[in-house]
């Protein structure tokens, strides 16, 4: 999907025509490379030993992040059927689990700012430990208004996560590899709905005089992720040119490896044109955050109901608890099957159409089968769970088609916010007054993951139109010497007249 061409001579200002150097603002790693004074040839043989290296040192850490931040923001919905909602009435429960989602929308433009000035890997395990204490506050939480401050706080927190893992994918890995590491980390949320079902499961089995299981569960994994937040503070290398565990000749070895995206490795001045850039002038903003925004409403749903929708087939307590794990092997299978073939063949439009097609059928097969149909409204609701996997595509969307790292960041942070209006939508869809059924919900999500498809596939067509058009304007000039240093000048995607769009 990717193409090379040459630059244009009438490119947009800043002139791609002039030498990195002469920017005296570009990437952090040109600036390295600068000083190191190597001419950065890389041995394949080398390279390949060097990602595994990487990959064991940085995988780990953002699967155990995305793991821990979808685990303790669901938590919620395990609870549901461990007595936490004894405490609530009406659509108290829908507010606190839309409530986080405002936190989360509020913080994010303000941790994307932030995640810029100061070093990413520090940033992030303050944050995780941050809301680690949050979770635990859970357990103190005897009252409505008490459970909304904390999920309120919550999701101000959490808010940083997945735009950093976002980032730090795109320091690390070429355009492929982001996709199937970012699948690798993302399908945490299925492991997460495997082993939160199992955790929960065993708590139900503990008994105190003083405290409820609930709050016991809250607070075993506020704490283990207190823990793990420290632990990442020290770990998690802020890019890398500061990794500790990688030599000198790694680390320019590691730059040269992701030189081919065009993209940059970071920059802490912030830029206000590629914020402007990105708002007014980008054509692919709009229209890939409305399909973030419709495909997280499903995600708000699943997320938040997907234990009360299975108890109204009339399975007890422990056992709902335990037959939502099957949907953690569709959220897997689909994330890691939908990732990995982007990485071998590019087409990440036509995926997005693919994955949601079955929760659309999971969503029809709700609203369609009597209630005699246990085990077909039972898949019905696992097959809900492919929807979701559309946002590694889009997170790692976002990386391989946004150069400039102000324009980058924000773009996360733009993504995460569609994310979010998605996840407080989808609570909403159940109200109380709808109960068994909850016909209305399940008509609004076929309505809105069938627009996810149609807008998939308008936005490559967009995609299509603009490489056409660079190429076309670019036909018959050659690449200037001074073009290889673009990679690392910060140059965002439209004024670097070289870049083509992924799609």
């Amino acid at each position: 999907m990717e193409t090379k061409g040459t630059i244009a001579p009438e490119a947009v200002i800043p002139v791609v025509t002039t030498t990195p150097e002469k920017y005296g603002d570009g990437d952090a790693a040109l600036m390295f490379l600068s000083r190191e004074h190597e001419a950065g040839v890389v041995d394949i043989a080398e390279t390949s030993a060097l990602r595994w290296k990487i990959d064991l040192r940085i995988m780990p850490i953002l699967m155990s992040l995305y793991f821990l931040q979808y685990l303790d923001k669901t938590l919620l919905n395990y609870a549901a059927v461990m007595g936490i909602k004894d405490n609530l009435k009406g659509n108290e429960y829908n507010n606190i689990g839309t409530i986080f989602y405002v936190g989360y929308l509020v913080a994010e433009p303000i941790t994307a700012y932030l995640m810029q000035r100061f070093p990413i890997g520090k940033y992030t395990g303050i944050n995780v430990a941050c809301w680690g204490i949050l979770v635990a506050c859970h357990a103190a939480c005897q009252s409505y208004a008490s459970l909304m401050v904390v999920r309120v706080l919550l999701g101000v927190f959490e808010a940083s996560v997945a735009p950093s893992l976002i980032l730090i994918t795109g320091m690390w890995w070429t355009k492929p590899e982001q996709s199937r590491r970012t699948g690798l980390w993302y399908s945490q949320i299925g492991v997460a709905q495997i082993v939160g079902p199992a955790i929960s499961y065993g708590f139900q089995h503990v008994n105190s005089a003083a405290l409820a299981n609930w709050q016991i569960l809250f607070l075993f994994m506020g704490c283990l992720t207190t823990m793990v937040g420290i632990a990442i503070i020290f770990l998690l290398p802020d890019n890398p040119m500061s990794a500790s565990f990688l030599s000198t000749e790694e680390k320019i070895a590691a730059i040269e490896h992701v030189r081919v995206n065009q993209t940059g490795v970071e920059n802490k001045h912030f830029k206000p044109y590629q914020v402007v850039e990105l708002l007014l002038n980008d054509k692919e903003t709009w229209p890939l955050l409305l399909i973030t925004l419709l495909a997280m409403i499903d995600n708000g749903a699943v997320s938040n109901f997907s234990s009360i929708i299975i108890a109204t087939f009339g399975f007890s307590t422990q056992r709902t608890t335990i037959i939502q794990m099957p949907s953690g092997a569709v959220s897997i299978i689909a994330t890691v099957g939908a990732t990995y073939l982007i990485g071998y063949s590019g087409h990440r439009s036509y995926m997005i159409a693919i994955i949601t097609i079955p929760s659309i059928l999971g969503a029809g097969l709700l609203l369609g089968l009597d209630e005699q149909y246990k085990v077909g409204k039972l898949f019905g609701v696992y097959l809900l769970n492919a929807c979701p996997a559309i946002l590694p595509i889009i997170y790692s969307w976002n990386s391989a088609n946004t150069s400039g790292y102000t324009k980058r960041v924000m773009r996360n942070a733009l993504t995460l916010m569609a994310f979010c209006v998605g996840n407080l939508i989808g609570p909403q869809l159940f109200q109380s007054s709808d109960a068994p059924s909850y016909n209305a919900a399940k008509i609004t999500l076929i309505v809105s993951m069938s627009a996810v498809v149609v807008l998939a596939l308008a936005l490559r067509q967009l995609m299509v139109w603009e490489n056409a058009k660079r190429d076309q304007e670019q036909a018959g000039h050659e690449v200037e010497a001074s073009a290889v240093g673009l990679a690392f000048s910060d140059l965002t995607d439209i004024q670097n007249r070289q870049f083509r769009y992924v799609y």
